[in-house]
């Protein structure tokens, strides 16, 4: 286990690689099964079971190194089903090498004798190279039951935290620093009390008894006469009794 711990990372691409050879091997060996139907041998079903299954074996190929790599389909790759199929495919090609070497012994392989050999000790390699990736696919279950996730493989898509959006996402500093945006909402500024009927109660002294800040009035002024007699001998605008904007008599409609 330390030393597939070590190349962890490299998991993927190792199987990949592994997998590669194997579809290499396959596409000879299928061209030496042409071969030896063309020679004189007496065919029977052991070389058929042999060149169809190099047929059955490229959907399992697809599987086994296209589902792992993409985060769209790495959710079809169940390391049981990936331990599943490494196997059956590695028992399946011990029947295929053994079926054609049982054939060349009976001696009906005729001028296809030495092409039938080749064929046979490629499906040693297959058979070799399938119980190599079947190892693999176990060592992945067992990483897999141990880290929630295969060996290579990104654990952001499962298990990544998702990212509050009332708090800055991009800041080193911690989240909790930061209070949620939602807290000042418009909803919550109009549901504050109004200014109208708010009275400061924290001024003192003679603002204790003031109005609130949308009906303030200023202090009250005497009544006295403090207008502006201009060039023109008329008094300018004042202040009343009420402490409002008082103007002097005049007939101010005759224009």
């Amino acid at each position: 286990m330390a030393i597939m711990e070590f190349g962890v990372h490299q998991f993927p691409n190792i199987k990949l690689g592994v997998h590669i050879a194997q579809a290499v091997i396959m596409a000879v060996a299928w061209c030496l099964c042409i071969a030896v139907f063309k020679s004189s041998a007496i065919h029977l079903g052991r070389v058929g079971w042999y060149f169809g299954l190099v047929f059955l074996t490229i959907p399992a190929l697809i599987y086994l190194t296209m589902t792992p790599r993409f985060p769209r389909t790495r959710r079809f790759a169940n390391p049981y089903a990936l331990v599943a199929v490494d196997l059956f495919y590695c028992i399946a090609w011990l029947s295929a090498f053994a079926a054609v070497a049982s054939w060349n012994g009976t001696g009906q392989c005729k001028g296809g004798c030495t092409l039938s050999k080749v064929i046979v000790a490629l499906g040693v390699f297959l058979w070799l190279l399938f119980a190599g990736t079947t190892f693999m696919s176990i060592y992945a279950c067992m990483y897999y039951r141990r880290e929630g996730y295969l060996p290579g493989g990104s654990r952001a898509p499962n298990n990544a935290a998702m990212i509050d959006p009332d708090k800055e996402a991009f800041s080193t500093a911690p989240h909790d620093e930061y209070a949620p945006v939602h807290d000042t909402d418009d909803h919550e500024i109009h549901d504050a009390p109004e200014y109208s009927g708010a009275k400061p109660s924290t001024l003192g002294g003679e603002y204790d008894d003031a109005p609130a800040y949308g009906s303030y009035a200023p202090p009250h002024v005497e009544d006295e006469n403090t207008a502006y007699t201009g060039y023109s001998g008329r008094q300018s605008p004042g202040i009343g009794p009420t402490g409002r904007l008082q103007f002097p008599d005049a007939r101010y409609d005759n224009v």
